[in-house]
């Protein structure tokens, strides 16, 4: 198999040389019994309650289990350094291109560089997102994961160049206003210089260790940033259908990003608590996530659980409206006037299509001679109206790539 061809193997698996300790968080956690789920549910809201209760209870015990750690360094030859870790880590489908480089280019070299292992999601109709997987000793993870963010970084700062020569707005396609791709934390504007030195990783970390990252009080977490010049930042709501949530990084400088994921890493390492199991998030499409429940199997349209909570959250999953309710809004977006047949699609399919998985009412408007763009009336709840807007900008792009390379 080529090493563009196992980029698409998800089976990470860990270094098999002999090593002090060899520890896969994830691997390992998703080994452990589903018993001790922290997540469990019942129709009879008296017993959400408690169950929301135990999971406060829970979390609380967690950050607890922390608190008498000092914030010591760690020996650059310990025997964590030998360590095996995986990351999973949030990325956009075109971020995914940026990372996976030409015919795969660009992820090999970071493989063969570094010695890592390396996976992503399959690509699945109308979701934007997916999910990258590293595996490896935690000096080469750590490496990795900064090479990765500069070749996002890259990317982006590419195609505010095209923009720019082109007259149109960049933001469209190097930014997300909707989750689970929404920052968590603001970012240089783009026209900025610390835009180009800005790099950004989005981990996905189980619930259970949150606590490690947070440490007593938040003193570990405020110490890494100080110490490193970084930003972090948690989502406060588990990742849909899952009990992970979602760390946010950023970092002006390579070395200091590598040497914070570095000290991330030996923390999660040494204080891993292998006796919770995750409910690992899965890139689906909105008609998917209306039909998936929280332990990964698909329930009937009609099911009578649609009262099941997300202790964190709101979010109803197998309530059919729950990604499609709410009220109404109205949203213009603009497209250069030669891009919009291959945005309609032969005989409309592929607006259709855009109408049918975001069920949005999408109407184009008028030919404009005075710019050269048409514009694109979308109306509908707001993840309606996102799913929409990103669903164009990912036919635009990939028109565009077609036309460049032709």
């Amino acid at each position: 198999m080529s090493a563009s061809e196992s980029l698409f193997d998800n089976s990470i698996t860990s270094n098999t040389s002999s090593q002090p300790i060899n520890v896969n968080i994830n691997d390992a956690i998703q080994n452990t019994s589903s018993s001790s789920q922290l997540e469990t549910y019942s129709d009879n809201e008296n017993s959400n309650n408690k169950e929301e209760g135990e999971e406060a209870e829970n979390g609380k015990e967690e950050e607890d289990q922390h608190e008498n750690y000092e914030e010591e360094e760690f020996d650059d030859n310990d025997e964590l350094s030998e360590s095996t870790i995986t990351y999973r880590l949030l990325v956009s489908r075109r971020e995914t291109g940026a990372i996976i480089g030409k015919e795969g280019s660009n992820i090999s070299q970071i493989r063969d560089k570094y010695d890592i292992k390396a996976g992503v999601s399959k690509v699945i109709d109308g979701c934007i997102d997916r999910v990258l997987s590293i595996s490896g000793k935690i000096d080469n993870v750590s490496l990795s994961l900064t090479d990765i963010a500069q070749s996002v970084t890259d990317a982006n700062v590419q195609t505010i160049k095209d923009c720019e020569l082109k007259g149109t707005n960049p933001l469209r396609l190097i930014s997300y206003d909707y989750s689970p791709l929404k920052p968590l934390s603001n970012r240089p504007n783009y026209k900025s210089i610390e835009y180009e030195n800005n790099l950004f990783l989005r981990l996905l970390i189980p619930n259970s260790q949150i606590g490690t990252l947070i440490g007593k009080n938040g003193n570990r977490i405020k110490s890494i940033q100080e110490k490193f010049n970084i930003k972090m930042v948690a989502s406060k709501d588990f990742l849909e259908n899952s009990n992970e949530r979602l760390v946010e990084i950023q970092g002006n400088n390579k070395n200091d990003l590598q040497n914070a994921i570095r000290l991330i890493s030996k923390f999660l390492l040494r204080d891993y608590q292998g006796n919770h199991s995750v409910t690992y998030y899965i890139p689906c499409s909105p008609i998917d996530h209306n039909n998936y429940n929280h332990n990964g199997n698909y329930n009937n349209r009609n099911s009578n659980n649609n009262n099941r909570r997300n202790n964190n959250s709101s979010h109803n999953y197998n309530n059919e409206n729950t990604r499609v309710g709410g009220k109404e809004i109205i949203k213009k977006i603009s497209f250069p006037n030669e891009y919009i047949g291959a945005l309609i699609g032969k005989r409309g399919s592929r607006i259709q299509e855009i109408r049918i998985i975001s069920q949005c009412a999408v109407a184009i408007e008028n030919e404009n001679d005075e710019d050269n763009e048409r514009e694109i009336t979308l109306v509908g709840t707001k993840y309606s109206v996102d799913k929409a807007i990103d669903l164009l900008n990912m036919y635009y792009e990939r028109e565009q790539k077609r036309r460049m390379e032709e």
